[in-house]
């Protein structure tokens, strides 16, 4: 057996160091392989299992719309059928529509042992595994912009004074705001969302080219057309967001061309009139709410009526107002799908594309049957409505369109 050399060892030693370095080299690097793609395997789960849950959310939420537009067809269907029949307790319909919905069922501590098992079996077999829910509102009994260039003049008058009735109502109730634009014009700024809409090259207040309030904006300014979203609002010349704050709870684009007492908020009742304050708004809500004390108002004279009972000194205008008592036509579906902590809102407005022109078509001819009459007050005005026929604001109801409620705004968060 040959003899190492000395230098034949160190060689062989040095090999062996260089082999073992690699050996934790190649180790290490495998290490590090394996733990990213652990990594981002772990990262491309966790994501897709996120797309799942919100896809699984979002379903759950589509579920609360389809169901809030089965219920709104269902309401819309017993108001054509039962609605005249049932007369002034033609409010009890609005409870189909009207009250919350959640999945799974919410189980009230007080109900019974046997419908809670037949809640809780119902829960336990459907294959829902989500959960949602939703409410419905009356999207129609608030201040539509879009009246304020409405071919009806009623409209155009009643909408501009109930916009300058909610500036006004918080000039005097808050002193922060009173002091900050106590001389602000607010007439202004509500002819510059007049002016936003119309296709006049005139301002409505008849202060010269409204493109004037335009020199800053891009050349499509304006728009020359009716506001799409709410905020658009925002971008009216003059519009600061203090003001679109106050206004935004009271105003829509998808009004029904009428008021309803019975339906509408607190701030929308005090814009009817600047006679109608906190208390006597307070007791409004109360006595619509309140079978006992009177239940839903029944028409203009027993809403006017009460108001006045009430203490309220009423205006010149106020009794023009356009108010509407027996139905609701528009509505907005709020619905908040959840699952495995994933959460997605949808936000819906249905109208009833067919309510509203009738209405609209209404006050039109009445107002053109006025000025004929007003020409002529000798002669005998066509197509007067006969005694005990509804007013403008109630409209004869159209036929029911077939299929589901009219979509025409649907938002996704």
């Amino acid at each position: 057996m040959p003899m190492r050399t000395p230098v034949a060892l160190k060689l062989l030693n040095n090999n062996r160091g260089m082999a073992l370095i690699m050996a934790i080299t190649t180790v290490v690097l495998i290490s590090w392989i394996a733990m990213e793609v652990s990594y981002d395997s772990l990262v491309e789960y966790n994501v897709n299992s996120a797309s799942l849950n919100r896809l699984k959310a979002y379903y759950a939420a589509r579920s609360g719309v389809e169901l809030s537009l089965l219920r709104i067809k269902t309401y819309q269907q017993a108001q054509a059928q039962f609605g005249k029949q049932l007369g002034s307790a033609s409010g009890m319909l609005d409870q189909i529509w009207k009250f919350p919905f959640a999945w799974p069922v919410p189980v009230p501590p007080d109900l019974n042992a046997i419908d809670k098992d037949a809640i809780n079996k119902a829960v336990k077999e459907s294959v829902m595994d989500a959960a949602y829910t939703v409410t419905i509102d009356d999207e129609g009994s608030k201040i539509d912009l879009n009246d304020l260039v409405s071919p009806s003049k009623a409209l155009r008058e009643a909408a501009r004074r109930r916009l300058l009735q909610i500036f006004e109502g918080k000039l005097k109730s808050d002193e922060t705001f009173q002091k900050k634009y106590g001389g602000f014009a607010f007439e202004e700024l509500i002819n510059a969302i007049a002016d936003w809409q119309t296709d006049k090259r005139g301002s409505v207040g008849g202060s010269g080219d409204k493109r004037g309030a335009y020199r800053d904006y891009p050349e499509k300014f304006p728009p020359n057309r009716a506001f799409r979203t709410l905020q658009e609002v925002r971008m009216v010349p003059g519009m600061v967001e203090d003001f679109f704050e106050i206004l935004e709870p009271s105003i829509t684009i998808y009004g029904m061309k009428a008021i309803n007492p019975n339906q509408t908020t607190k701030e929308v009742l005090k814009s009817l009139d600047a006679g109608i304050t906190d208390e006597i708004a307070e007791e409004i809500l109360k006595r619509r709410n309140d079978t006992n004390a009177g239940g839903p108002f029944k028409n203009k004279d027993d809403f006017w009526g009460f108001v006045v009972q009430k203490g309220a000194r009423l205006g010149d205008k106020a009794e023009e107002t356009p108010l509407i008592f027996d139905k609701v036509f528009n509505f907005r579906i709020r619905s908040i799908g959840e699952f495995a902590g994933a959460s997605r809102e949808l936000d819906v407005v249905v109208m009833d594309l067919q309510n509203v022109a009738t209405t609209l078509k209404d006050y039109i001819e009445k107002e053109k049957q006025q000025e004929q009459q007003n020409n002529n007050p000798n002669q005998n005005p066509q197509n007067k409505p006969a005694s005990g026929q509804q007013n403008p604001a109630q409209g004869q109801t159209p036929p029911l369109p077939k299929g589901p409620p009219r979509i025409v705004y649907w938002g996704e968060r």
